[in-house]
């Protein structure tokens, strides 16, 4: 694909309007003075609910950059399996790093929650970060649709919203915690599922019977003791390793990358 992903924008679907496309301050910025892009240079341009579109610039200026439509991918099948990442949120920039990650690797919702063990900071005003990582994640990495950031919640809340029907995982050591692998695959055919990662002090022993309760499964990682970030980022690997076959889905998303990137290579 070369350079194609940086020339990759997120629009949200209100700043596309009659066919034409209407970029932030930001983006303006970005396109003219870092990628030094003018008039008829063309640009990938998605918003967020699965659509993509190539678009030729029209005016390019250091205050104002518009966009003509010309076409639209074609849509790619919905993921097989749905994924929530529950994350306890560690102290630091990790959540950053998480958030960015998750994106990449297909999560559907990322649900920030506060434990008994976490650390209490104000982490609200943080979701708006977040967000952006999201678009910035999406970007680069070819995504078409953006995993929703839940406000931050308890873990009590994220119980009182879950559906018995959608299998909540907690990756958690103890004895009764089973691989991971060995969960997914006792899960196959499922259409959504949760994924619960603690915090840096694990979790309290009220919160684990709290699970325990609701049907929760406990699973490990393995032997080793893991930072959040890495626990998150292996647990989400294993699981679209053994439940989101990504065969033919793969297939259509390199050759609609493919397409997007010949497309404004092509007219360069």
């Amino acid at each position: 694909m070369g350079q194609a992903h940086h020339r990759r924008f997120f629009v949200p679907k209100e700043r596309i309007t009659d066919g034409w496309v209407e970029f932030t301050p930001e983006q303006v910025h970005q396109m003219t003075h870092v990628l030094r892009l003018g008039a008829g240079d063309r640009v990938s341009v998605f918003d967020g609910t699965g659509r993509e579109m190539v678009a030729s610039l029209m005016t390019a200026t250091p205050r104002k950059v518009s966009a003509r439509l010309l076409d639209e991918l074609p849509r790619l099948p919905s993921p097989p399996v749905r994924i929530a990442l529950a994350q306890v949120v560690p102290r630091g920039s990790a959540m950053d790093l998480i958030v960015a990650k998750a994106t990449e690797l297909g999560v559907d919702r990322i649900l920030p929650l506060e434990s008994e063990r976490s650390v209490r900071r104000a982490v609200t005003a943080r979701s708006a970060r977040w967000r952006r990582i999201v678009q910035e994640a999406a970007e680069q990495c070819g995504r078409r649709d953006l995993p929703e950031v839940a406000p931050p919640s308890s873990l009590e809340a994220l119980l009182t919203g879950q559906s018995s029907e959608v299998p909540l995982l907690v990756c958690e050591a103890g004895q009764e915690s089973q691989p991971l692998i060995s969960a997914c695959r006792e899960l196959q055919g499922v259409r959504s599922l949760t994924v619960l990662i603690g915090g840096e002090g694990g979790l309290s022993p009220t919160e684990v019977e709290r699970l325990r309760c609701h049907g929760a499964r406990f699973t490990s990682l393995g032997s080793r003791i893991l930072r959040v970030e890495t626990a998150a980022l292996a647990a989400l690997a294993i699981i679209q390793a053994a439940l989101a076959d990504r065969g033919d889905r793969r297939d259509e998303e390199s050759s609609a990358r493919w397409q997007s990137s010949e497309q404004l290579e092509r007219f360069s």
